[in-house]
């Protein structure tokens, strides 16, 4: 079954009491984001929404992307966790017939929100403090223990998917789709988990309960690294998709400038040699943890590392698809999909909205045309803080994970947007660092690193967190700086109006109210201020009347 895009969502649950079918859901509250519009996050074949209803948080997945037996998965996952009864899963329902696009109904699964931040906020904040890992390190262990008692696997263990509190005492798993229970022994796994944390053979056939040995050993390795030496965070580049090592340190351990940098102190050699030669063996070789932590059962190949003039970097694998940021057409593409951009900046634009809320755009091109960029609303930028865009950054290379936006056409211009809600999203590359990652010729790694005081002496900010491979790479520090962009909001208000007129059994949704600018010096945004006032007052003036006569019918 083809599921609906997410356009189609996004529409839909601007007005969820006309399109969610659960009871309960009907009167729900969706978060959105500065411009109005649900706000959706990414997460396998599902988009996640936060809701809140009857004074409870609640995350709504969307199904986007086919899955085989979705519901009979996901009867049996419901079936097995409820059993557990475990503080480690969050309780959910899988909703057959949870909301209805263009005629046809389509399942949900509603579940609680999940307490804490992300393995990867945390670690952003806390991988100086030792006390924390050592909390989170004991955590994961007790976790990876009952999920072998209980032959379960969660498939996709990852910093995204794993919630912490109570400064590491405490862990949930979120995101289920690709869940083992005994129960599906025989099936084909799913998705096969975020690359970064997963055995470089692992295919759909490998289902079973010793999904997570691999992703249980590579966060122990990678928390004992940090706690060792917490410099290993930036020396690095970690970043939300990644903790010390990626999928190109365990495609070839012995050129990896991950392990080099993790054996060089004594306390760590023997766990970063065992973790290369289960990188390098049969996956049917990787041992339980606790074998590891007691040096069974580790493979007997052998892997030699190499001097670091004689490292060769095989081709860049990242943990999502690899887009040049000006690229507009591949882009058009990935809507709805987490993709990692790489560009280099063309100009920063900066506004506030009607509510007085700030924003920003970064452009990689000219923004007049077909175009990509990021967005950043207020939420972003406080959490951002003092390291928002400033002008500095232009004709900087990025790169950024994030979640391609659907495509917004304006007066003579479309742009596909990338939303920023973590500090970490954003990290500096050097050109050949961009070049590699790319695929492009010229791309190096081993060649021009950018080092942190080069950058801190051209921008004067504190750095950010990094990404990967052989050279030192800075993330970009940050501040705020810019002009406005009114006239692109209007026109995507304008433009979701239109889309709501025209979309048939959708056409009774809702828009957000418009906002506006209070900014000056903008060269963007009053060449988009062509547009009169008067045709954002027409079409929400239509949208009353329809929905008058809807009611009326």
């Amino acid at each position: 079954m083809a599921y609906p895009s997410l356009e189609q969502y996004n529409e839909a649950l601007q007005a969820p009491h006309l399109y969610l079918l659960d009871a309960q859901l009907k009167n729900a509250k969706v978060k959105t984001s500065g411009l109005g519009m649900p706000l959706a996050l990414c997460g396998g074949f599902a988009l996640t929404y936060s809701i809140e209803s009857a004074g409870k948080r609640y995350a709504l997945r969307c199904f986007h992307k086919e899955a085989p037996e979705l519901e009979r998965r996901y009867q049996r996952i419901s079936q097995r966790i409820k059993q557990l009864s475990s503080p480690y899963f969050l309780p959910f329902d899988f909703i057959s017939d949870g909301i209805r696009i263009n005629g046809n109904v389509y399942p949900l699964v509603k579940m609680e929100w999940a307490t804490g931040e992300t393995l990867s906020e945390f670690l952003e904040r806390e991988h100086c403090n030792s006390t924390a890992l050592s909390n989170l390190r004991n955590s994961l262990k007790n976790l990876n223990q009952f999920l072998e008692n209980e032959k379960i696997a969660h498939g996709d263990l990852q910093p995204g998917n794993i919630m912490v509190s109570q400064n590491g005492s405490s862990i949930q798993l979120i995101d289920y789709d690709g869940l083992y229970v005994d129960s599906l022994k025989g099936s084909l796994a799913t998705e096969l988990g975020q690359l970064n944390f997963q055995h470089p053979q692992r295919s759909a056939q490998n289902f079973d309960e010793n999904l997570d040995r691999f992703s249980f050993i590579v966060l122990d390795v990678a928390l004992q690294a940090l706690m060792v030496d917490a410099g290993l965070w930036r020396k690095t580049n970690c970043d939300p998709d990644s903790i010390i090592f990626r999928r190109n340190d365990f495609l070839n351990p012995s050129s990896s400038s991950a392990f080099k940098e993790v054996l060089r102190f004594p306390a760590l050699e023997q766990a970063a040699k065992n973790l290369a030669k289960i990188a390098s063996a049969p996956i049917s070789q990787v041992p339980r943890l606790s074998d590891f932590l007691q040096q069974r059962n580790i493979p007997s190949n052998v892997v030699s590392f190499v001097s670091t003039s004689q490292v060769v970097m095989g081709a860049y694998q990242g943990p999502y698809p690899v887009l040049d940021a000006t690229d507009f057409t591949a882009f058009s593409k990935a809507i709805g999909s987490k993709v990692e951009l790489v560009g280099k900046i063309h100009s920063i634009a900066r506004g506030t909205t009607r509510r007085g809320d700030p924003y920003m755009f970064v452009n990689f091109s000219d923004w007049r045309g077909n175009a990509v960029k990021l967005t950043i609303w207020a939420e972003g930028l406080n959490i951002l803080g003092n390291g928002a865009p400033d002008h500095s950054w232009v004709g900087r290379w990025i790169s950024v994970s994030g979640l391609v936006d659907p495509a917004f056409k304006g007066k003579g211009y479309t742009h596909i947007s990338l939303n920023i809600t973590q500090r970490s999203q954003i990290v500096a590359l050097s050109m050949e660092q961009a070049n590699y990652r790319l695929n492009k010729n010229g791309g190096n790694p081993g060649g021009v690193s950018l080092k942190n005081s080069d950058v801190l002496s051209s921008m004067g900010r504190n750095p950010v967190n990094t990404p990967k491979t052989s050279p030192t790479v800075t993330p970009i520090p940050l501040s705020v700086t810019g002009s406005r962009n009114q006239n692109v909001l209007d026109q995507m208000r304008q433009s979701s109006a239109r889309s709501v007129a025209s979309r048939g059994s959708n056409r009774h949704l809702v828009t957000p109210p418009l906002p506006s600018s209070h900014s000056t010096n903008n060269s963007q945004s009053s060449e988009e201020t062509s547009e009169n006032g008067w045709i954002v007052w027409l079409w929400g003036a239509i949208i009353i009347i329809v929905l008058i006569a809807v009611g009326r019918s």
